[in-house]
């Protein structure tokens, strides 16, 4: 049961009862988090969402995220290598890798030092993905229909529109050579 669920005001409490000590209350939420953790990763900011929507007071979150923190539970600077190589290793460019880290709250330095790690050639992945996605007769196609297919494509995948047309005029080179 979650805290102010209108069964008392915390967690088992009968209503009347006395609410828990602020360290119970903390251990509970660090209970729900480690729980949540051995899903995945997740950044402090996600967790403290996942912990709110779970009722548990700011106090006690506050306790278990630097519980967590101080054990390196949850470490930001990991969660943005580890997620930027994930998003990278299935073919996504770096203003999408931006996007959804931004999302999970993660601060911008994070996020460029997490790019930085992953030594991408952003053209390339691009024209892999160009590659696996259409047939060298589409590819080699001047038709603007087609080539804005292709842009479409890398732009909704998050490639920067320079990382495209490098990926394109790549792919184009190999296929004619």
């Amino acid at each position: 049961m979650s805290l102010g669920s209108g069964k008392g005001a915390s967690a088992g409490v009968p209503a009347g009862s006395k609410v828990p000590p602020l360290e119970v209350l903390i251990q509970q939420a660090y209970n729900a988090a480690v729980k949540l953790l051995a899903f995945r990763d997740h950044s402090v900011f996600e967790l403290n969402r996942k912990l709110v929507k779970r009722e548990h007071s700011a106090e006690a979150i506050e306790g278990a995220l630097e519980e967590l923190l101080a054990l390196n539970y949850v470490n930001d600077a990991r969660y943005a290598d580890t997620y930027a190589e994930q998003r990278l290793r299935k073919g996504f460019g770096p203003l999408s890798v931006i996007a959804k880290l931004r999302e999970r709250g993660l601060e911008p330095h994070l996020i460029d030092a997490a790019l930085r790690s992953q030594k991408a050639n952003w053209a390339e992945l691009a024209q892999i993905q160009i590659e696996k996605r259409f047939d060298a007769e589409a590819i080699l196609s001047r038709e603007t229909r087609i080539e804005s297919r292709l842009a479409r494509f890398l732009a909704h995948r998050g490639f920067s529109a320079s990382d495209s047309l490098r990926a394109l005029k790549a792919a184009r080179k190999a296929i004619t050579s």
